[in-house]
């Protein structure tokens, strides 16, 4: 069943529902009161009947006339009638006939009646059920002289109630079907940018387009927060598709640069190792050129391996750990240990003052080395790379420059990627990760890195925020 005709269903029940208690708190009193007004008729026309008759002076009931009255059938008319009965209880006057006798009266009623108080009941005489009022005719004097009854038929009220319950009915129906008719329609009209909103995503899911939206009119309801939450996932899915996309098109090319790279380390070990198993007449000098070959392929490999570890780890999620660190301490033991290794190049450092930060220092030290690495690289022999250290508006800056041909202009934004190298004949034995992790460890301090051309070379600058 739709919400639709679960609605429907739910007002139009809640409108009878209604209608019922409506309906037994009208008819109810109705009722008490039409049987109050027809006791309180009866016992007017005794009593008025009863006083009329006490008035006059007769000793014997049966004396009265009344003349010659037009005596209605009781079981076609609902006319109250008024009948006279002996002290022994026989009826031997009526303004009204049952099946052409007059009605017999209970001696049962006529025994809870009195001279001041008449009985109100009740009961079923001839097929027929009427409603009477009797009482004593009596006089200090005379005594008791007889009895007088006021009724009517039972039918009288039954009809009125009758059309009160048919007027009630009727009125039920037409409140229930109108319900359920305007139900029917409101929830329809309420429940339209709901259907809308179904197709729409029924659409979305077939034809997978992401860009579709709802239409909002700007209603604050429910249905307008819920479109504008409907557009807003969609949004959140759009970014989260494409971001998916990036990142197996990211996939895609990371396994494949890393085949490449990882392709000529292993062919040259599988060559040089089939040169010494194969052949027994190389020479000494030869197989140790060889297993040099296989030393430094065997390293370089090893190094591709200890990168796309750690740029896997940070895909995972992984986080350094930091704690508070001085970065000066560790960009002089970096410049100290590659003058070191480099002594044909000169690595001048530009002292600050203590620079204090949260960060890992392990992986401060392998970004530095990363961009001395890169900055030697490019730096021909007798040149300088210059290492800065400065602390402003609440930010660490490093910097390392270089002598070398500088950055094109069209591969400034991409040297971070992972396997990019802007001049593959300059890019000597390196893999192109190093750049992306150093990005990645800056990022991690909640620092930026980024690069430019200074005036003789190119020039790397990390920003890192204070403790």
């Amino acid at each position: 069943m739709s919400i639709r005709a679960r609605i429907a269903l739910f007002g139009a029940a809640v409108v009878a529902l209604t209608v019922l208690l409506f309906g037994l708190v009208v008819y109810f009193p109705v009722e008490r009161q039409l049987y109050a007004q027809q006791d309180q008729e009866l016992k007017t026309i005794g009593d008025y009947q009863a006083g009329q008759i006490l008035r006059r002076p007769f000793l014997r009931l049966s004396d009265l006339t009344f003349g010659q009255p037009l005596i209605p059938d009781l079981t076609k008319t609902p006319a109250p009638f008024i009948e006279l009965l002996d002290q022994s209880g026989t009826p031997f006057f009526s303004t009204g006939l049952l099946n052409g006798q007059n009605p017999a009266i209970p001696n049962d009623v006529l025994a809870k009646t009195s001279p001041l108080t008449g009985y109100t009941t009740s009961f079923r005489t001839h097929d027929s059920v009427l409603r009477v009022y009797a009482r004593q005719l009596g006089r200090p004097d005379v005594g008791l002289l007889g009895y007088v009854v006021a009724g009517r038929p039972a039918t009288a009220v039954a009809n009125q109630l009758a059309i009160v319950r048919i007027f009630l009915i009727v009125g039920a129906l037409l409140s229930l079907l109108a319900a359920l008719a305007a139900t029917w329609l409101v929830a329809g009209r309420a429940l339209k940018p709901l259907v809308t909103m179904a197709g729409a995503a029924e659409e979305i899911g077939r034809t997978q387009d992401l860009s579709r939206r709802l239409s909002e009119h700007g209603a604050d309801d429910e249905v307008g927060r819920l479109t504008a939450s409907f557009n807003h996932m969609l949004r959140q899915l759009q970014d989260a598709y494409s971001q998916l996309q990036g990142a197996l098109a990211a996939q895609r090319r990371f396994v494949a640069d890393a085949s490449h790279e990882l392709r000529t380390p292993l062919t040259t070990i599988r060559s040089n190792a089939g040169l010494i198993l194969k052949r027994d007449d190389i020479t000494s000098e030869d197989r140790h050129a060889a297993l040099q070959d296989i030393a430094d392929e065997s390293e370089r490999m090893s190094r591709l391996v200890q990168d796309l570890l750690m740029l896997a780890r940070a895909d995972a999620g992984y986080h350094l750990d930091r704690a508070p660190l001085d970065v000066r301490p560790v960009i002089q033991d970096v410049c100290r240990q590659a003058q070191k290794l480099h002594p044909t190049r000169s690595l001048d450092l530009t002292d600050g003052t203590p620079a204090p930060i949260n960060g890992n220092s392990d992986a401060l030290k392998q970004l530095l080395w990363i961009l001395v690495d890169n900055a030697v690289k490019f730096t021909p022999d007798g040149g300088h790379v210059r290492l800065g250290l400065t602390t402003q508006n609440g930010h660490v800056h490093l910097t390392v420059a270089d002598e070398g041909p500088g950055i094109p202009e069209a591969d400034r934004e991409r040297i971070f990627q992972r396997f990019y190298q802007a001049d593959p004949a300059r890019a000597s034995d390196g893999s192109g990760l190093g750049l992306a992790i150093a990005q990645w460890i800056a990022v991690e301090h909640g620092g930026t890195i980024s690069a430019r051309n200074g005036e003789r070379g190119a020039v790397f600058e990390v920003e890192l925020p204070t403790s």
